[in-house]
């Protein structure tokens, strides 16, 4: 099962590629965020941690907007914040707040990519294609290796693109 930072990195490098367009407080919070949800119940002591959020409906949905909301918000307080914080990490951002609609789109990719990873890599996530079913008709078990050699590689490849700059 890939980590959750690697959630993160994974989608990253689309921002090295287009800084105009691809938020990466949106892209980042998103695609890790999601997490939340399994740290809750593992906290809680539920044997099922990847529930309703690990599953498109959601994830397609009401929490793209909620996180659209919440990046919005931090980058009109916080600008110069995430200005700092931005040159520390070496992202070289050519702007720091973004237009609504950019947002939300990173915020969908994020989330929508986080579910996609975990799909193949989990048994026990229900609400993947809920109400068309109930399970997981997307792992491939063992195989499952394959999916996570592609997402550290991926990070791999975004943490490559970030070092260039």
């Amino acid at each position: 099962m890939p980590i959750t930072p690697l959630h993160g990195l994974a989608p990253m490098f689309l921002y090295f590629k287009e800084k105009t367009k691809i938020d990466p407080l949106a892209l980042t919070v998103s695609a890790t965020f999601i997490d939340l949800e399994t740290l809750y119940y593992f906290i809680i002591g539920e044997p099922l941690n990847h529930r309703i959020l690990h599953g498109f409906a959601l994830a397609s949905t009401v929490y793209p907007i909620l996180i659209t909301v919440g990046v919005y918000l931090v980058e009109y307080v916080f600008e110069g914040r995430l200005w700092s914080t931005y040159n520390v990490l070496r992202l070289k951002p050519n702007q720091v707040r973004y237009p609504l609609l950019n947002i939300y789109l990173c915020s969908l990719t994020g989330g929508f990519s986080h579910v996609f990873l975990d799909m193949f890599t989990h048994q026990n996530m229900p609400y993947v294609i809920y109400p068309l079913t109930n399970g997981n008709p997307f792992y491939i078990g063992s195989s499952s290796i394959i999916v996570e050699v592609a997402v550290i590689l991926l990070a791999l490849y975004s943490c490559m693109q970030w070092l260039r700059r």
